[in-house]
């Protein structure tokens, strides 16, 4: 058997949003039923339903409390530039 507990792996997960109403109300529910978190504490969190936190409602949603097994070593989230088009 292959010891992997010194190996460190990555993966990339590219999403556009393309509702951020519903990315706010599944973060929230999230927060408030998952985390058992106050309303104070969520908005803190991801901010309110009309400016909500994409970037933090995302790592929210994508990213698990824990991996059974393993340590999360890092986490980066950047916004993509869009994809120019070019006429031609």
């Amino acid at each position: 058997m292959i010891d992997i507990s010194d190996r460190e792996f990555e993966f990339s997960l590219k999403l556009r949003v393309e509702c951020p109403n519903a990315l706010w109300k599944a973060a929230a529910h999230h927060c408030l039923h998952i985390f058992d978190y106050s309303n104070d504490d969520m908005i803190d969190l991801i901010g309110p339903a009309e400016d909500p936190s994409i970037e933090d409602c995302l790592m929210l949603l994508a990213l698990p409390a824990r991996m059974a097994g393993c340590a999360m070593l890092s986490t980066t989230m950047d916004i993509a530039e869009p994809a120019k088009h070019v006429d031609g």
